[in-house]
């Protein structure tokens, strides 16, 4: 065998196995543009060394002609895919030049066509024979077109074109694998450029294209090659990662999932199958994640979703699902919305956590702090126990004399039924009185769940205010309620309320019981605020001392003989959970104003 052959076959199967290897890698992953370019460089690489190898061979002027068109025509496909590939796997260079590029190799290969042996020669007059690599070859001798200057023209735009999208690339960062890919592209472009002259000038016996397309394609397919290792070597570490993070997730009772939104299908791990009592080979969608939900937690799961995809992007909710076992399991999912270039989403992904343990607890912390509320409403109706026993004496003794004088008239041969009928109205009127204190102590002391609904808080605070008239009236303390202005209702339950202002008012009190007389005034208002409508209970005491203006909500802390100081704390438990606030704060004259602020009822009763 030659050399020529042997070096010439070589490069074409070089050529040819690189340019197979990335076919494949395209054919897998069809986003990969470079690699389907590149093996179209390979196989234009690779055909042009074997018609080189026979047109070197060529016997007639009229074989080496028709032979070099086809040659030419490969070598000028082969500088445009490159070109193509520099663009794509770079994503840089001037688009208006490449297609530059592109339209003058169109026109070349239109000229390779035209009348004649090829785009080079207008005539070919013989061939020279002339020694390479230890045999003879055919050299072309003839007239030459006038746009055989064309091909370096395209050369030299080539070059131009690599080399400003290896500097675009550089200064984005990518140093290295811009002036190694375009570094050595542009070399070989300029010696290409080089071996055709030399070669018109009858200096060299080949220009030796088929070589010079050889070490383009091993420098693009050695980039390639390690992007493919780089690929392999990112996908062993992606899954290392996977398995940490489910290894993770499994520690920490966490389930894994994603909704590909276009196509409607959503993933989860097993854990997450299990919880919800779906099938591991069953298909999940959007309508069968929704199926698995608790019926009433179907909507505001569904609002949650189409908050994130419309609004927030971010996913956050709490729902109950059934197991296979009939378990019933509580379930916080968070998740974040990934989208498009367009702001379209793509896909949410997100991890969901069984939150029973924690709901359980928050129920039974919840029971435990209804039975410290009561509790604490038993001790305080036990601090009224004197005043309301005083309440309920007067109608009480209005009833038994009003009963009294009744007998006294009927025992009349001609008794008065007027005055009869009038003194049943009364012992009516002062039974409801009665009645109506009974039903205020029932309320306060009756053991029960939160019920919250629309309240009017001018209202409430008449009805407390009443509770404690009589307190008042014996602590020498003047109460005033500022005068009613209409505002709008808050979500609350009204026995709660009554237990936090009752708990503000006998504090207010109890904090002037140093105070003359005179000087005792307990002040409530009710007012509409941004926030909502606020409660203020002030009082003309001797105010609280910063240090314990710090404390004053703390749990058992307290500055009263005896206390337990556990009404504060309650009641701002109270408030909280209603969504509102409680505070304290000195008064600019002298004393303290205790402040609670509630949401509208428009506002809560809407996010329920």
């Amino acid at each position: 065998m030659s050399w020529i052959t042997f070096i010439w076959s070589l490069t074409a199967g070089i050529c040819l196995t690189l340019g197979a290897v990335h076919f494949l890698i395209w054919a897998r992953q069809r986003d990969q543009w470079a690699n389907l370019v590149f093996s179209i460089s390979a196989a234009a690489a690779a055909g042009y060394a074997v018609l080189d190898m026979i047109v070197l061979r060529a016997h007639t002027p009229a074989e080496y002609g028709e032979l070099s068109r086809w040659t030419l025509l490969l070598g000028m496909l082969e500088g445009v895919s490159v070109a193509w590939f520099i663009r794509l796997y770079l994503r840089a260079g001037r688009l208006w030049l490449l297609w530059l590029i592109c339209g003058l190799r169109a026109l070349m290969l239109g000229l390779n066509f035209v009348p004649g042996p090829n785009f080079i020669f207008r005539e070919i007059t013989g061939l020279q024979p002339v020694p390479l690599l230890g045999e003879l070859i055919s050299r072309p001798q003839g007239v030459l077109y006038p746009w055989a200057i064309l091909l370096q023209l395209s050369l030299l735009l080539i070059l131009l074109f690599v080399i400003d999208a290896a500097h675009t690339a550089s200064r984005r960062g990518e140093r290295r694998r811009a002036w190694v890919l375009g570094g050595l592209t542009s070399v070989g472009f300029a010696l290409a450029m080089v071996s055709y002259a030399l070669y018109v000038q009858g200096i060299l016996p080949s220009p030796f294209s088929g070589q010079l397309m050889l070490l383009l394609i091993l420098v693009m397919g050695y980039e390639l090659s390690l992007d493919v290792l780089r690929a392999g070597q990112l996908s062993r570490e992606l899954l290392e990662s996977q398995q940490r993070v489910r290894l993770a997730a499994s520690a920490a009772d966490l389930s894994l999932w994603e909704w590909d939104i276009l196509r409607d299908g959503i993933w989860t791990t097993e854990k997450g199958r299990e919880r919800a009592g779906i099938g591991a080979s069953e298909r999940i969608n959007l309508a069968r994640f929704l199926e698995a939900v608790h019926p009433e937690d179907r909507e505001p799961t569904q609002r949650a979703v189409r908050h994130a995809l419309e609004v927030s992007g971010e996913y956050e909710a709490e729902y109950r699902v059934t197991d296979g076992e009939g378990a019933t399991h509580w379930v916080m999912a968070r998740g974040h919305v990934e989208h498009d270039a367009q702001g379209k989403p793509l896909r949410l992904r997100g991890v969901s956590v069984d939150v029973t343990a924690r709901k359980q607890a928050e129920a039974e912390l919840r029971r435990l702090q209804g039975e410290l509320a009561h509790v604490s409403r038993v001790s305080t109706m036990g601090q009224l126990a004197s005043s309301l026993a005083h309440e309920l004496n007067q109608p009480l003794g209005a009833i038994l004399r009003n009963a009294e004088a009744a007998e006294l008239f009927l025992q009349e041969g001609n008794p008065d039924l007027e005055e009869i009928r009038a003194i049943l109205a009364d012992i009516r009127q002062d039974d409801q009185r009665a009645g109506a204190v009974i039903d205020r102590m029932r309320a306060m002391l009756k053991r029960r769940e939160s019920q919250a609904a629309p309240l009017d808080l001018n209202a409430l605070v008449s009805e407390v205010a009443a509770l404690v008239r009589l307190d008042a009236e014996a602590r020498k303390t003047q109460l005033a309620l500022a005068p009613a202005t209409p505002v709008p209702p808050v979500w609350a339950d009204r026995v709660q309320l009554q237990q936090v202002v009752l708990n503000l008012l006998l504090n207010a009190m109890e904090a002037m019981s140093g105070c003359p007389p005179p000087e005792r005034h307990v002040s409530v208002s009710v007012c509409g605020v941004a926030a909502g409508v606020e409660v203020a209970v002030s009082d003309a005491g001797p105010g609280i001392s910063a240090e314990h203006l710090q404390r004053v909500f703390d749990p058992f802390f307290t500055t009263k003989p005896g206390g337990l100081g556990m009404g504060l704390a309650i009641s701002r438990s109270i408030i909280s959970a209603h969504g509102g606030r409680l505070t304290a704060e000195n008064n600019g004259t002298g004393g303290a104003t205790f402040r609670l602020t509630l949401p509208l009822a428009s506002k809560r009763s809407g996010g329920c």
